[in-house]
């Protein structure tokens, strides 16, 4: 499988905006001449003017400063470092340890808890290996250079910890909606200028500083159909001023113009959606849980293999279908490998028809627009947390087509609004299950946030006045990727790739004192266990609901001083000697844990490749108990070591412990501390 190390459009909300890209002549086009100008500095230049518009100088990060030159000073004596610092975006990895590239996230409206709508730029920068230091900074401007959204920067030191790696960063732009939108409405180019450094640890040992820097332009046109502006006469502009006022929408539009309370284009999706613990009240808690291993009522989506079916032929199947209308007329969908699918339309229906361009000897024609960075694909986050597999990787029929674009159907129309006529584009798509695949399941773990995006790389032809233009967007929607806590009305939630449970045979403690192996137990039976706020406090619990399934990688044994073993999957939750639960697999030798006879300390760990069956048990207090603590979960005896039920397995299936000043240090070689210890004064 070809992993790719992406930095990727993770967190499109409500609306999910086009960028495009279109050659650039100095006859037809230009850039913003503030961004020109930048482009024309040497490398080292360039930093410094970036770094310092957001107070970095070498005064406060002499490390990272000294890094740079060193790092250019070999690129220019080392020809295979050529590639090193790159002003484009590229798939291909340069260095042989780090691949990675940068995108915009798209743009899109949000509304604060108090009620103050922005529009908000995101961006994100995922990497594959650790790294010592990420900047990455991002703003939009129109064809004057004049900024739209408050310019913003996020620097991130250590990438973690070995057990809590970080290797996507993410930095968003924000502008309030009401100075914005006149902007836009004025704006004849937009586009979005970017910034990114990445230092590491080069294959000699020596830092590597890259540093990379992206314009793409956005169609204003396509930005304020999402987000509800359109022309209109002076009577309809009268009236929804007015509605607009009620709706609390931004009332200080130019002459001519008008808002509605939503997009002029529609967006769905129907699949990948979280269905079974949906939280209305705050949608950002929504997570879409992918099950590998057993079928469950709180699974949105389960797998579940034959009896003895090897772990490396077990695959991350999702499902993904919905639309997303366009503004203009969709020419042309750009594959992977580029390859052109022309796409004509019915004049009667509107209905288009696909059919890939071949040259003379019945080739495919490959054409990589200028700008356009990834074809039409959707990929999801692995657990390796900096690459992502995308879809049709490691398909079991290998001479089978499974491409995205294969399963986008078009349909030609038009939206009259406020008495004109918009012409549009919708782009649908069903990919079933059983064709969703996204490579061998255990590639994938416990994330929290295992993004999903889909690209949409399309020739649309846009009227722009008495213009007919043609230009190449790619179209980004996924799963979010912003602050949670001063936002709202997130549409589409991360995926949590999930597992949880006990070695099939694995004795369980009854009521009465007696063992059996969890498969023979029932519904209704009666265990030993005890809440989680009252660990040596042993009382009965009644099964609500079993778990079963298969396990995708390898379990954890732990074994005691008494010779006790117990077989479990490495994050199920054991309890420990303060009363607090743990991951089976950060358990370490001679860490004391509870039994259901006392506290016993680990002596040996060893992790067991199995192919068998795994449960859990989702327990509850019984009828004749009337206490009742909300949050509480439960333990169990599982071979007299003292487990966590289903419930607590779902509050523990993420580790969340906070990154400490000093775990960051002790994760950047010294030379990096002066830098770090900076950063926390600026």
């Amino acid at each position: 499988m070809k992993l790719v190390s992406l930095a990727v459009a993770a967190a499109l909300g409500g609306a999910s905006f086009a960028s495009i890209s279109a050659p650039i002549t100095p006859e037809t086009e230009r850039f913003p001449e503030r961004i020109v100008k930048f482009q024309q500095l040497g490398e080292l230049e360039q930093a410094k003017q970036r770094l310092a518009r957001h107070g970095i100088t070498e005064k406060n990060r002499p490390f990272l400063f000294r890094s740079l030159e060193e790092t250019l000073n070999r690129k220019a004596n080392q020809p295979a470092m050529a590639g090193i610092m790159s002003t484009s975006q590229s798939t291909d990895c340069q260095t042989g340890k780090l691949c990675s590239f940068f995108k915009h996230m798209g743009l899109r409206s949000m509304t604060r808890k108090d009620g103050q709508e922005y529009l908000v730029l995101t961006a994100v920068n995922s990497e594959f290996s650790t790294t010592y230091y990420t900047y990455i900074d991002l703003t939009l401007m129109n064809e004057k250079g004049e900024e739209l959204v408050m310019p913003s920067f996020n620097e991130f030191f250590g990438q973690g910890t070995p057990d809590e790696p970080q290797k996507r960063v993410s930095v968003a732009s924000v502008g309030r909606m009401e100075d914005v939108l006149p902007k836009l409405i004025n704006s004849e180019r937009i586009f979005a200028d970017a910034y990114v450094t990445v230092s590491y640890e080069g294959a000699d040992g020596q830092t590597v500083t890259e540093i990379r820097t992206s314009v793409i332009e956005y169609s204003p046109e396509t930005l304020l159909a999402d987000l509800g502006v359109y022309k209109t006469n002076g009577a309809m502009a009268q009236m929804a001023t007015l509605n607009n006022a009620e709706a609390g929408l931004a009332t200080t539009l130019p002459d001519g113009y008008a808002r509605t309370t939503t997009s002029i284009l529609e967006n769905e999706i129907t699949h990948p959606v979280d269905v079974k613990e949906r939280n209305e009240a705050d949608p950002s808690l929504n997570r879409i849980k992918v099950c590998l291993n057993r079928k469950y009522d709180d699974c949105d989506y389960e797998a579940m293999y034959a009896h003895g079916t090897p772990n490396d032929q077990l695959k991350l199947l999702i499902p993904f279908s919905g639309f997303r209308e366009v503004m203009g007329e969709v020419t042309k969908i750009y594959t992977p490998e580029w390859n052109q699918v022309a796409v004509t339309y019915d004049p009667n229906t509107g209905a288009g028809t696909k059919s890939l361009i071949k040259d003379a000897q019945g080739q495919p024609v490959t054409d990589k627009p200028d700008g356009l960075h990834y074809g039409s694909e959707i990929y999801i986050q692995t657990r390796e947390g900096g690459g992502a597999s995308r879809i049709g990787d490691d398909y079991k029929a290998s001479d089978a087509i499974n491409l995205f674009s294969d399963y986008i159907t078009l349909q030609k129309g038009v939206k009259n609004v406020g008495g004109i006529d918009y012409p549009y584009t919708r782009m649908s798509w069903n990919i079933p299950r059983n064709m969703g695949v996204f490579g061998d399941a255990m590639l994938y773990g416990r994330y929290k946030d295992a993004h999903w995006i889909m690209n949409l790389a399309v020739e649309v032809e846009q009227q722009r006045g008495p213009r007919v233009m043609t230009r190449h967007f790619t179209y980004v929607i996924g799963s979010s990727d912003m602050p949670e806590s001063n936002w709202k009305d997130i549409k589409h939630p991360p995926m949590q790739v999930v597992y949880s449970c006990l070695a099939k045979g694995s004795l369980i403690t009854l009521a009465n004192g007696k063992h059996l192996p969890i498969e023979q137990l029932s519904v209704g039976d009666t265990v030993l266990g005890a809440s989680q706020f009252a660990p040596d406090q042993h009382i009965p619990l009644e099964i609500e609901d079993i778990s079963v399934g298969v396990e995708l990688i390898p379990m954890v044994k732990l074994t005691t001083a008494s010779g006790k073993t117990l077989l479990l999957t490495e994050s199920h939750p054991v309890v420990t000697v303060s009363g607090l639960s743990a991951w089976a697999n950060k358990v370490k030798a001679g860490d004391q844990i509870r039994t259901q006879s006392g506290i016993e300390m680990i002596t040996a760990i060893e992790e067991v490749k199995y192919n068998d069956n795994v449960y859990n048990l989702k327990l509850k207090r019984t009828d004749s108990d009337g206490t009742h603590v909300t949050g509480e979960t439960f333990t169990m005896f599982a071979n007299g070591l003292q487990v966590g039920d289903l419930a607590m397995q779902g509050d523990n299936e993420f580790s969340d412990s906070e990154i400490t000043t000093q775990d960051v240090l002790n994760n950047l070689p010294e030379a990096w501390h002066q830098d770090y210890l900076n950063s926390l004064k600026d």
